[in-house]
This record gives structure tokens, sequence and C-alpha cells, in this order.
């Protein structure tokens, strides 16, 4: 009980003190706010809080990486303010941009939960703010049974289904728009579109 009541505390200290605003410094996010992005609307007060005191928040310009493809990722971003552009590259050695996210969105989820490297890059379009949450820290949160971070495991998964089940509609609307593919070559190209898309 006695621990508890101590964790109790030291969430909401943790709170108070994600909310303080330093002299100069960006308003901060609130956790009214925070509770509003989806991947943390699922959350108590209490978790969400534990989560914005384990985020930290990072000013980024336009042009900045924030990761490229190929490589391991590091955590999960979350936009507060300024616009994120997500990058495939080409058989021609160069690249496309396949999405720009924007205000409270989130990226690279999946290497909070998966050992895979980045299948797509990204880089700030505009100036902004972002929050940061270690991959290490979210995984220990994991492993401890927080509730907050269990809840966000869910609405991974729902957001794979239903990236899944648009991936699927629009493959129907290309066979539709034209002679289907010889069976082998559509089972790869669905394969290889379920397996690899994610940010």
């Amino acid at each position: 009980m006695a621990a508890r009541k101590s964790n109790a505390a030291a969430k909401g200290k943790a709170v108070r003190a994600a909310a303080t605003v330093r002299p100069g410094a960006a308003r901060p996010m609130a956790l009214e706010e925070l509770r509003r992005i989806p991947a943390f609307a699922g959350m108590s007060p209490e978790d969400a809080g534990a989560f914005m005191a384990a985020m930290e928040e990072r000013t980024v310009t336009a042009g900045e990486p924030l990761f490229r493809e190929g490589t391991l990722g590091e955590g999960l971003f979350v936009i507060l303010e300024g616009r994120v552009g997500i990058f495939k590259s080409n058989a021609k050695g160069g690249e496309r941009e396949v999405a720009v996210l924007d205000h409270h969105e989130v990226l690279g989820e999946m290497d909070l939960i998966s050992d895979r490297p980045h299948t797509t890059g990204a880089r700030v379009a505009a100036d902004g703010r972002l929050l940061f949450l270690p991959k290490a820290t979210f995984q220990r949160m994991l492993r401890e049974g927080n509730p907050g971070a269990a809840s966000m495991v869910v609405y991974f998964a729902r957001m794979l289904a239903g990236r899944l089940d648009a991936n699927n509609r629009r493959m129907m609307e290309l066979l539709d728009a034209r002679a289907k593919p010889a069976g082998s070559e559509f089972s790869e190209f669905k394969r290889r579109l379920l397996r690899e898309w994610s940010f």
C-alpha cells in the first residue's frame, strides 16, 4: 500500500513538473491535450501523466531527418507543431514522398514493438516541436505492467489493422481498373505490401 501511494505521489509530481513553464520556453503540452491524441486517449490521467514525464520535447527545423530508411528506430515521435514528411526510396536511387504527417499525429510507432529497420525515412517538413518517447522507456513500462503502455499497444494494433484494410481496398481498386495480374505476381505484391508498409 505504501509503495502504491509513493508511486501515485511520484506520478503526480511528474505531471506537475511536466506542466511547469520555463521563462522563454514554448508552452508545454497540457495533460488534457495529450489525452486528446488518439495514441494516448485510452489512458487514465495517471498513466498519461507518467508518459508525459517519460517523453522529451524536441524543437526541430525543416529539413532535419528524424530517421532514415533501413536504420533501426529509437522510439516514437508525437507532432505538437509543424509537419513531417515520410519518404520511400525508389528503384532509380531517388526517393518519393509518400505521406505528410501533421499536428498530433505519431510516427515511429513500430519502433516501440518491433526490432525491424525502418522501411521509410522521415524528415521535418516545417519547423515545429515534437515529443519523443524512447523505445527502451516504453518497453520497460510495458514489462512493468503499465496499463497505459498496454492500451497503446492495442491502439497500434487497431491502427495497423486499419492500414491493412485500406491497402486491401486500394489493391482491389487497382485490380478492377485493369486486368488482374497472374496469381503468383498478385500474391507476391500483396505479401510485400502488407509486410513492408510501416512508418
